[in-house]
């Protein structure tokens, strides 16, 4: 279903409610239907979303995480392909646990883990209305820093069919937790960022109540 048809049914919807409820119990009435038409963000990868405070940050999108620790784009794929659910919009990250202590993988390793990731992406594009790839940023040791440089790079060159965060012109060192997760002010830039993504693509989120 594409934006421009929720956008309008959206105010049929709410254009036919407030033609019929004319009362007292209006204003509750309106809370409900505002509830109800809530956008989901499906969140799909490693300790990164994991450890998102999304359901702060990410408002007013309802969360649904599937996300851990240590997950590999494998075990990350698996989750994808079991997942019936379907979304608004969906936020997709692997690939660094992929090459811990390997700090230097071969070319095939590289490309294995892309061709994860553009199995899930095509997974997700079935299962989400709108869906946002973040890049990798900047990494120290002990995280594989070699390794995320180049899968960052071969992620540009070949996830193309969807929109991806370059998020290393976002993260700094000095957002960086351990050299490789994120303090409150990364998950910040990086929940600014998508909110204004995916308000352009939804343009009735921008109508509902955080």
């Amino acid at each position: 279903m594409d934006s421009d048809f929720r956008f309008k049914r959206f105010f049929c919807i709410l254009l036919s409610f407030l033609i019929v409820n004319c009362d007292h119990k209006q204003n509750q009435n309106n809370e409900i239907l505002f509830v109800l038409l809530k956008p989901s963000l499906g969140m799909f990868g490693d300790s990164i979303m994991a450890f998102w405070p999304a359901e702060e940050q990410l408002k007013p999108f309802v969360i649904i995480k599937n996300a851990f620790p240590i997950r590999s784009s494998s075990d990350i794929l698996e989750v994808a392909k079991k997942d019936q659910l379907h979304y608004t919009a969906c936020l997709y990250n692997s690939g660094v646990n992929d090459f811990l202590g390997n700090y230097a993988p071969e070319d095939f390793q590289i490309q294995n883990t892309i061709n994860l990731q553009l199995q899930t992406i095509a997974i997700l594009q079935n299962r989400c209305e709108h869906i946002l790839v973040l890049n990798t940023w900047y990494v120290e040791f002990p995280w594989p820093s070699e390794a995320v440089s180049r899968l960052n790079k071969a992620m540009k060159e070949n996830i193309l069919t969807v929109p991806r965060l370059d998020s290393e012109s976002l993260i700094h060192k000095s957002d960086l937790l351990d050299g490789g997760h994120l303090t409150d002010i990364g998950y910040n830039k990086l929940a600014k960022f998508t909110l204004e993504h995916f308000g352009t693509k939804i343009p009735w989120m921008g109508l509902l109540p955080k």
